[in-house]
């Protein structure tokens, strides 16, 4: 007996070719606003602002040790502990990224007097400690509590320049 009306593969081919003409209708589609960036990540930014902060310290010391050669044996340890600062502070993408990713900040002016030198030296680490410990409220745990270290140790190394110095 053969079949009258419709059959579920012949519904299947009228809804199909009936999506597909829908699909290439010549009317233009409605102008949608373009997508906005998505919103970086708070931690990512504090991130990013932190290594920046250290970074900048990093360079202070790199110029003073090329100015001053004779302080090596003061401050290479320092810069060493700052330099793995940078690192540990950069996000993860950065962190794995080629060490060129981050542009180098400008070297600072160094005073030609040794003391001189290693005083502003004093001065970046205090700026640096007082700016990662103000970057503390908000922060997520993990990062405050890497944060806090960080500024523990610029005051630390501050300390040791001072006495370091005499």
């Amino acid at each position: 007996m053969p079949r009258t009306g419709t059959t579920r593969r012949r519904a299947l081919i009228v809804t199909g070719a009936g999506l597909l003409a829908a699909g290439c209708s010549s009317e233009k589609p409605a102008r949608t606003a373009p997508k906005a960036a998505p919103a970086a990540d708070p931690e990512t930014v504090l991130r990013n602002r932190s290594a920046a902060t250290s970074r900048t310290l990093l360079g202070s010391y790199d110029a003073v040790l090329a100015r001053h050669p004779a302080t090596a044996l003061l401050l290479r340890p320092l810069r060493d502990a700052v330099a793995a600062h940078v690192k540990a502070l950069a996000p993860a993408a950065a962190r794995s990224a080629a060490p060129s990713a981050s542009p180098a900040p400008s070297a600072p002016t160094v005073p030609a007097d040794r003391a001189a030198a290693v005083k502003a030296l004093v001065a970046a680490e205090r700026r640096t400690a007082d700016a990662h410990s103000a970057s503390l409220e908000g922060a997520p745990p993990e990062l405050a509590r890497l944060l806090a270290s960080v500024a523990a140790a610029g005051a630390v190394h501050a300390y040791l320049l001072t006495e370091g110095n005499r």
